[in-house]
């Protein structure tokens, strides 16, 4: 049994022992992957390419340009001037520099000068302020500059009115368009309409015609008065019976006078006046040539001009008396908040232990 056991042991330390021996083999052993013909040939190592920082110009070398490094050192970089002779630099970095027409091979383009780039970048700037206004332009002087802003100004108001101008234009040519399309609809609708309803010739057609208002000036008003009197005698009409009531008692004491005169002259006058008022009345107009009945409607005038002179006058006192109550009110008001402002003072300095005036009249 013991030799057994033994024997075990034995094998087990003979197996791990194997197997440890072929492990130490195997990593002993280079790992090489296929490569058809380069299996001999040892693995380079690529160089990574470091970023340049943003903001700087670096050469396929990776080194900074002359003039950036003269830049850091202080040094100035000496600009040869080009020749006819000479080939010009090209900017693009694909493009070679080109002899006879054919380009040549071997030959690197020159890298475009530091300073040159700057100086454009700063000329572009200056022409970026000068339009905007910014800046001072060729050094002009400060009034010159404000002379020539006003002028803008002025330049973009003008063009402003002319664009109002053109849109007022084509606005008022709308409007009349449309205006004369309404018309001519009208136009088409009118005959249409006379022929359908067409009157019988027994109607009656009057001699008043309404007519729109229209603006007429005051020499053509006193002309058409003037043509509307009949036989120089103005119509007896309107509201102002004081007016009316004086001419026909003037008209009265003429043909009285006439009368002791020419009787014949006062009977033809009698007989024109009535023509004239017939023909008026015709006209439509309402004459007024009674005079009784102008004396009532005096009167009766009067009296409502007198009880709105009173009503007026007892609103105004009404109004008055308002306005003095209120017054008197707030000047109540405003005493009583003084009183008892001053009272609560006083109350306060009683309380803090003080001994006001009034206290010792009461107190004796």
């Amino acid at each position: 049994m013991t030799s057994l056991a033994a024997k075990d042991a034995y094998l087990q330390k003979l197996g791990s022992k194997v197997c440890a021996a072929q492990k130490l083999q195997l990593r002993k052993r280079p790992f090489v992957p296929y490569r058809g013909g380069e299996a001999g040939q040892p693995k380079t190592k690529k160089k990574s390419r470091q970023k340049p920082p943003a903001g700087k110009k670096y050469d396929r070398q990776g080194k900074l340009p002359p003039a950036a490094t003269a830049l850091k050192t202080g040094e100035k970089v000496p600009v040869k001037p080009a020749q006819n002779g000479d080939p010009k630099p090209v900017q693009s970095g694909d493009a070679k520099p080109l002899e006879n027409g054919t380009p040549v091979k071997g030959v690197k383009a020159a890298p475009s000068s530091f300073f040159t780039v700057d100086i454009l970048r700063q000329r572009l700037h200056e022409k970026i302020e000068e339009t905007r206004g910014h800046g001072n332009a060729k050094g002009l002087s400060a009034e010159e500059l404000e002379r020539k802003r006003s002028r803008r100004k002025q330049e973009r108001d003008r063009k402003k009115r002319k664009r109002k101008e053109i849109r007022r234009k084509q606005l008022a040519e709308k409007e009349a368009g449309e205006i004369k399309a309404e018309e001519e609809e009208k136009e088409e609708k009118e005959p249409q309409n006379r022929v359908g309803t067409a009157k019988p010739e027994s109607t009656l057609v009057f001699n008043k015609v309404d007519v729109g208002d229209e603006i007429v000036s005051k020499t053509l008003q006193k002309m058409q008065k003037k043509k509307s009197v009949k036989g120089n005698l103005t119509p007896l009409i309107g509201k102002n019976y004081k007016q009316l009531l004086n001419r026909v008692e003037a008209r009265k004491a003429k043909l009285e006078e006439l009368r002791d005169k020419d009787e014949g002259k006062a009977k033809e006058m009698e007989e024109k006046i009535k023509w004239t008022n017939v023909l008026y009345k015709a006209e439509g107009l309402k004459i007024k040539d009674n005079e009784e009945l102008l004396r009532a409607s005096l009167k009766r005038k009067e009296k409502s001009q007198a009880a709105k002179k009173k009503r007026w006058g007892e609103r105004s006192e009404h109004v008055l008396e308002k306005m003095q109550h209120r017054q008197d009110k707030r000047r109540r008001n405003i005493q009583k908040q003084k009183h008892s402002k001053s009272e609560k003072r006083k109350d306060k300095a009683r309380k803090k232990g003080r001994v006001l005036p009034e206290d010792l009249k009461k107190a004796i």
